[in-house]
């Protein structure tokens, strides 16, 4: 490139630079780049969600949902995130438009109830203006970037203003997607604002079958519209399946009155992510006495990726060595910490990423192409 053409490249975006002072090339701009992510309590879900079992999860300054049915933990997991964050520095604020967020639950989780502020809401408006207020006034203090930590919970509880006015005066007027819109409006509006404040949002949303559809969909309907789906950074959709004890997992912990179900074994499946492939799944035990279990999901990651061999209903590691049962191993944090874990994430680094290694090759000799060769990179001009 000759130094005139260059010199008026960037007289072009110098005047641009005037008109927007975080314009800046890809390289050097920090506002979409995520350099933090914060732990779900989960190896497994981490994994998923960030392409790390150790240092991924959900990413700092964006927004992230966990949707699914009734009873799938998508509170528990939030508010464990809450109090993951709260032990790095930062401040959780609550939307709560269910009131059902109390303070003995949230100090099962880790949470300092002291320390967290409780935000009733009941419509879109009131959550959007509160929440927007809230990161205004985190822009205005330049040292407030990054300390703090919203959850909405749930989106699909806040009704639309029009909605309130209409049941207070009478009024059966059906809601023609007005709170679809306003909710659309709402993420829409909140997530420059969050990446510019470094402030993480995380909200939980009910899913529905679609009574309509032929068949049975992966990606389930949410409440609300499509407005989250769009906006989200990450959409991490949620199922679970009751866990009888039995004679497999009879060293499991239980409540006595519990009628031998000790907990429930959720299937996370990332639906939408903007930082590693989709489509990604695990497996998760949330006991009902003890809580989540940081190294559910692991045994299938470690078998997927040939870390751990399994025969039927035993299991080797490929230098021969014996397992034996599950049952035997899986409580060895030991074994998990120092032997197992450390290789998948070595493999999940190298797996877990969008594009392919022959791309990235092209593209860092793409400075040996000169203007004569065409520069023709990977087949575009």
């Amino acid at each position: 490139m000759s130094k005139e053409t260059q010199k008026a490249i960037d007289n072009v975006f110098e005047a641009l630079t005037k008109i927007n002072p975080e314009a800046t090339y890809l390289s050097e701009q920090t506002l979409s780049e995520v350099s933090e992510y914060i732990d779900t309590g989960c190896y497994a879900l981490n994994a998923i969600m960030s392409g790390s079992l150790l240092t991924g999860g959900v990413p700092k300054g964006r927004i992230t949902g966990f949707i699914g049915p009734s009873q799938t933990g998508k509170t528990y997991i939030i508010n464990k995130i809450l109090g993951n964050a709260q032990k790095k520095g930062m401040i959780p604020v609550i939307f709560d438009t269910e009131i059902a967020v109390e303070s003995r639950g949230a100090e099962n989780v880790g949470l300092d109830p002291k320390k967290t502020r409780h935000v009733p809401v009941d419509t879109v408006e009131n959550c959007r203006n509160q929440i927007f207020t809230l990161l205004d006034g985190i822009e205005k203090n330049p040292s407030l970037k990054g300390k703090f930590i919203i959850s909405i919970d749930s989106l699909g509880n806040l009704s639309a203003q029009k909605e309130l006015n209409d049941a207070e005066a009478g009024k059966s007027a059906t809601d023609m997607g007005l709170r679809a819109k306003q909710l659309k409006s709402m993420l829409r509006t909140l997530t420059y604002k969050a990446a510019r404040t470094g402030t993480t949002i995380l909200f939980s949303n009910h899913t529905y079958d679609d009574p309509a559809a032929m068949y049975p969909t992966l990606v389930k309907k949410q409440s609300g519209g499509s407005g989250p789906i769009y906006m989200a950074s990450l959409l991490v959709q949620l199922a679970s399946r009751s866990e009888k004890q039995d004679d497999k997992n009879d060293n499991d912990k239980m409540l006595p009155e519990a009628k031998n179900y000790s907990g429930v074994t959720l299937r996370a499946l990332t639906v939408k992510n903007r930082f590693v492939p989709p489509y990604l799944e695990a497996e998760m035990y949330l006991n009902f006495l003890t809580g989540l279990d940081k190294y559910g999901g692991i045994l299938g990651m470690a078998v997927n990726h040939g870390v751990i061999i399994q025969t039927g209903s035993t299991y080797t590691l490929p230098d021969g060595t014996k397992l034996g049962y599950f049952s035997k191993f899986k409580d060895d944090t030991n074994f998990w910490d120092n032997k197992i874990i450390p290789q998948i994430e070595k493999i999940i680094k190298e797996k877990y990423k969008y594009g392919n290694s022959s791309t990235n090759a092209s593209i860092e000799n793409d400075d040996e192409l000169s203007d004569e060769e065409g520069g023709v990179v990977n087949g575009q001009d």
